[in-house]
C-alpha cells in the first residue's frame, strides 16, 4: 500500500521577513547584472555595459520594497553606476559623447533611460564637450517623465549628487553658464523632490499613517541636501540669498502645506546658511513661521535660530549691522507667532521666552527693559492659563529658568529686583516652586555678598522672598514640612540681614524697621531665627553711632543723642518682646542682657535700668527650670559687674532686686552659691568703673553661709565654694572679708562638715592647699 504524502504547509512570512527575502533578491540580480556590466567594460563592450546597466536600474523599478530598503538597493545600485561613470569620462569607448547622449535616450524603460541618460549627462558636462547650464536644463526637464514618490525622489537625488561638482559658479565662463542658472537647476529639483517626498505620505492606508511618517522621515536628507547645495554655491553671497534663494525657498515650504516638510525644511534651512545671511532676511524667516501649518513645531525653529545668532552677535558684535535690532525683530515675531496660535503648548510658549531672554541678555547686556519686556509678555500670557497647565514639570521648569537666568547673569540682586515683572511672574508658581525661587534668590544674593544700602530696595527684596518669611495659604501644614530644611531656610534668610547696610545712619535704621515688619509676620516659627540677628544689628548700630558722635563725626546734642537712643531702645525691646511672647524665655533674656551692655556702653542709662527689669521679670515668670534659672542668674550677675553705669542708686537697686531672685531658687546649695556670688556686685575694679561697698560684700557672703548652714545634710562643695569666694578679696588685700571670718568659717568646715568620702573632699583639700602657700596672716590651718 503507497503511503499518502504530507501536504505542504505554506510557511508565512513577517513583513521584516518579507521585505528582507524581496531586498536580497533584488540586490543579488544587481550585483550580478554589475559584474557583467564590469566585464562588459574591461572588454570594451560599451554597448553592452550599458544594457547591463539598464537592467541593474531596473530593480529600482520595484514596488515591493520599503523606502529604507529601497535606499540600501539605491546605493549598491549607485556605485555600479558610479564605475561607468569614471569609465566613460576616461573616453577608452571611443564614442563622442553627444552620441552616448542619444543613444542612452532609447532605453526600453523611462527609469532606466533616465539614470542612464543622467550619468552620460555628467560626464557630457564634466568634458565640456556641451554647456553645463544646456544639458542641466534638458536632465532636469526630462525628470518629470517619472512621478512615482519613491522611484522620482531618488532618481533626483542621484541627479543632484552626479552634478555637485559640474555646476557654474562665479568662475565659470557666460557660455557653460553662471551661478543664477546653478540656481535655477537646484531650485527646480528641490520642488520637485519635495513634492515627492511629500506626496509619500498619502501612499499607504490612512491606518499606516504613522509607519508613514517614520519611513519619510528616514528619506529626509535626499531633500535636504538640495539646500546644502545652494549654500555651497560660492556665487550665492547675501544678496542673491535674500533677492532669489530665499523667496523661491520659503515659496516651496509654504505651499507644500506638509507639516513634516515644512519642520524639516526650516530647520536645514537655518543651519545650512551662513548666521549673516539670517541676520538680512530675519523678518522673512520669522513670517514664514508663522504661516507654517499648526503641527508644526514653530517654537524647536525659532529657538535655534535665537540661539544661533546670539551666539553670532556675542562673538562677531562689530559683524551685527546697527541697523538690525535682534532682539526687537524676534519679540514682535514671537508675539504675532503665539497670538496666531491659540492651540499652541505652554511649555513650547515659555520655551521661546527663555530663548528671548537669553537673546536679549548675551546681545544687548545692559538693556534691562528688553529682559523686562520678555518677562511681562510671559507674565501676561500665564495668567490666562489653567494651574494644572501652569504646575506641569516642563512649564514650571521654564518658568523657573526664565526666574534664574537674570539672577545668573547679573550676579545683582538688585539689578534683578529692578525689573518690575519680575515678581508678579514669580506670583504664578505653586508654593513649592515659588519658594525654590525666593532660595534661589537668597542664595545668590549672599554668594555675591551684595550690600542692600536702600529702603526701598530692601522692601523689594523682602516682598519678592515673601515666600519664606511669612505664611500663605497654599503652603502645607507645619507638621508636614521637613524641619530641618525650614531651618536651613530660614537661617539663610536670616543671613540677609548682615547684607542690609548704609553709611547713611537714618536710612539704615529706616532698613532695620523695614525688616523687622516683615520678619514680625512670619510667625512663632520663623521669628525665633529672622528676628535674633536683626537685634544683634540693631545693637551693633547704636555702638556704630555713639562712636561717630563721638569722634565728631555725626554732631549731636545730648538731648537728641537721647532721643535717637530712646527710638533705638524701644525698637530693641519690641523685637525682644516679641521672641519672649512666643516663650523663648532664655533666649529672651540673653538677648535683653546684651542690650543692656550695649546700651550701658552709650550712656543711656535709664534703659539700662529698664532692659534689667525686664530681663528680671522674664526670670521671675518664664524660666522655671532651675539649672536654667541658676544659669540665667549667674549670667545676670556677670552682666551687672560688667556695667559702667555711674548711677550707684540705680545699680544698687539692681544689685538687691538679683540677690531676692537668687534667694528664692529652689534647692538651698543654689541660694547660697549664688548669693555668694552677689557679693562680687559690690566690689567692682574694672577699667571702666570702681566700686566698693565692703558692707555689702560681707552681708551677702554671711547671707549665703546662713542659708547653707542651716540646711540638715548641707553640701561640703558649697561651704568650699563660700569659702573660695572670700579667698578672692584677700587676695585683692581688701578689707570687705576680715581674715577671722575666714579663719572660722575653714574651721567650721573642717570640724562640722568634713566626711570621709565625699566628693568635695579633693576640692576641700586644693582650697586649704592654696591658703597654706599663700600664708594669710591670722589664718591658721
Amino acid at each position: 500500500m503507497m503511503k499518502k504524502n504530507k501536504p505542504t504547509v505554506a510557511q508565512t512570512l513577517s513583513p521584516e521577513e518579507e521585505q528582507t527575502k524581496f531586498f536580497e533578491e533584488a540586490k543579488n540580480n544587481v550585483m550580478i547584472q554589475g559584474h557583467h556590466m564590469k566585464l562588459s567594460l574591461d572588454n570594451s563592450k560599451l554597448m553592452d555595459a550599458l544594457k547591463y546597466a539598464s537592467n541593474i536600474i531596473n530593480e529600482l523599478r520595484t514596488s515591493l520594497l520599503s523606502p529604507k530598503s529601497y535606499y540600501a538597493l539605491y546605493l549598491v545600485a549607485f556605485d555600479y553606476l558610479q564605475y561607468l561613470n569614471t569609465y566613460l569620462y576616461e573616453e577608452k569607448h571611443g564614442k563622442k559623447m553627444i552620441e552616448l547622449y542619444e543613444v542612452v535616450q532609447h532605453a526600453g524603460n523611462v527609469l532606466p533611460r533616465l539614470y542612464l541618460l543622467i550619468t552620460v549627462g555628467s560626464v557630457y558636462i564634466k568634458t565640456k564637450q556641451a554647456p553645463a547650464k544646456d544639458v542641466l536644463k534638458d536632465l532636469i526637464e526630462m525628470c518629470r517623465g517619472v512621478q512615482h514618490p519613491t522611484r522620482g525622489l531618488f532618481l533626483r537625488h542621484y541627479l543632484s549628487e552626479v552634478t555637485k561638482d559640474k555646476l557654474p559658479d562665479i568662475d565659470s565662463s557666460v557660455e557653460n553658464g553662471t551661478v543664477m542658472d546653478s540656481i535655477d537647476f537646484i531650485i527646480q529639483n528641490f520642488t520637485e523632490t519635495n513634492k515627492l517626498w511629500v506626496r509619500m505620505q498619502h501612499q499607504a492606508p490612512t491606518k499606516d499613517r504613522e509607519r508613514r511618517e517614520n519611513e519619510r522621515l528616514e528619506l529626509r536628507l535626499l531633500v535636504g541636501k538640495n539646500l546644502s547645495r545652494l549654500a555651497q554655491l560660492d556665487g550665492v553671497d547675501q544678496k542673491t540669498y535674500s533677492e532669489v534663494v530665499l523667496p523661491k525657498v520659503v515659496e516651496q515650504i509654504i505651499n507644500c502645506k506638509d507639516k513634516i516638510a515644512q519642520q524639516y525644511l526650516m530647520e536645514i534651512l537655518i543651519q545650512v546658511f551662513p548666521d549673516e545671511f539670517h541676520l538680512a532676511t530675519l523678518d522673512i524667516i520669522l513670517q514664514t513661521c508663522a504661516q507654517l501649518q499648526s503641527g508644526v513645531d514653530v517654537k524647536t525653529i525659532i529657538a535655534s535660530l535665537i540661539d544661533r545668532l546670539a551666539n553670532f552677535a556675542t562673538r562677531n558684535a562689530d559683524l551685527v549691522p546697527d541697523n538690525i535690532k535682534i532682539f526687537d525683530i524676534f519679540f514682535n515675531n514671537v508675539k504675532e507667532i503665539i497670538q496666531a496660535r491659540p492651540n499652541m503648548e505652554l511649555q513650547d510658549i515659555l520655551g521661546l521666552h527663555v530663548s528671548l531672554l537669553n537673546l536679549t541678555l548675551k546681545c544687548y547686556p545692559t538693556n534691562k527693559d528688553n529682559a523686562n519686556e520678555v518677562l511681562g509678555l510671559c507674565q501676561s500670557i500665564i495668567v490666562n492659563k489653567a494651574k494644572e497647565d501652569i504646575n506641569k514639570p516642563t512649564c514650571v521648569k521654564q518658568i523657573i529658568q526664565l526666574l534664574q537666568i537674570p539672577l545668573d547673569v547679573f550676579k545683582n540682586v538688585l539689578v534683578v529686583l529692578k525689573l518690575s515683572n519680575y515678581q508678579p511672574l514669580i506670583s504664578c508658581l505653586s508654593y513649592n516652586n515659588r519658594k525654590k525661587v525666593s532660595l534661589d534668590i537668597v542664595n545668590n544674593t549672599i554668594s555675591n555678598s551684595t550690600i542692600i544700602e536702600e529702603p526701598e530696595s530692601v522692601n523689594n527684596l523682602l516682598e519678592t522672598i515673601q515666600t519664606l518669611i511669612k505664611d500663605e495659604q497654599d503652603q502645607p501644614d507645619m507638621d508636614d514640612i521637613d524641619k530641618e530644611d525650614f531651618q536651613e531656610e530660614q537661617n539663610k534668610v536670616a543671613s540677609l540681614i548682615h547684607l542690609f547696610d548704609s553709611e547713611d545712619p537714618e536710612k539704615l535704621f529706616k532698613i532695620y524697621i523695614i525688616a523687622r515688619g516683615h520678619f514680625g509676620k512670619g510667625g512663632p516659627h520663623r521669628i525665633r531665627h529672622t528676628l535674633v540677628p536683626l537685634v544683634f544689628c540693631s545693637l551693633r548700630f547704636i555702638r556704630n553711632f555713639k562712636q561717630q558722635v563721638d569722634s565728631g563725626v555725626i554732631s549731636l546734642d545730648e538731648n537728641k543723642w537721647v532721643a535717637i537712643g530712646s527710638k533705638i531702645f524701644t525698637f530693641v525691646s519690641e523685637t525682644i518682646k516679641a521672641l519672649a511672647d512666643i516663650k523663648l524665655a532664655d533666649l529672651s533674656f540673653r538677648l535683653y542682657l546684651q542690650a543692656l551692655q550695649t546700651f550701658d556702653h552709650c550712656g543711656l542709662v535709664p534703659r539700662v535700668k529698664e532692659l534689667a527689669i525686664k530681663a528680671l521679670l522674664i526670670f521671675q515668670e518664664d524660666i522655671a527650670d532651675f539649672k536654667a534659672q541658676v544659669m540665667a542668674l549667674q549670667l545676670l550677675i556677670s552682666t551687672l559687674n560688667s556695667l559702667s553705669i555711674p548711677n550707684e542708686e540705680i545699680y544698687e537697686s539692681l544689685a538687691a532686686q538679683t540677690i531676692k531672685q537668687a534667694s528664692r531658687l529652689l534647692l538651698p546649695q543654689d541660694q547660697a552659691k549664688l548669693i555668694s556670688t552677689c557679693s562680687h556686685l559690690f566690689w567692682v575694679d574694672n577699667s571702666t568703673r570702681q566700686y566698693q561697698n565692703p558692707d555689702s560684700v560681707l552681708q551677702a557672703l554671711k547671707k549665703a553661709l546662713s542659708i547653707i548652714s542651716n540646711e540638715s545634710s548641707p553640701g561640703l562643695g558649697t561651704f568650699v565654694d563660700i569659702l573660695n569666694e572670700c579667698l578672692f578679696y584677700c587676695d585683692k588685700e581688701t578689707d570687705a572679708v576680715p581674715i577671722q571670718f575666714v579663719s572660722d568659717l575653714v574651721e567650721l568646715i573642717r570640724t562640722t562638715h568634713v566626711k570621709e568620702a565625699d566628693p568635695a573632699l579633693p576640692y576641700l583639700q586644693n582650697t586649704i592647699k592654696y591658703i597654706q602657700s599663700q600664708n594669710y596672716k591670722g589664718i591658721s590651718i
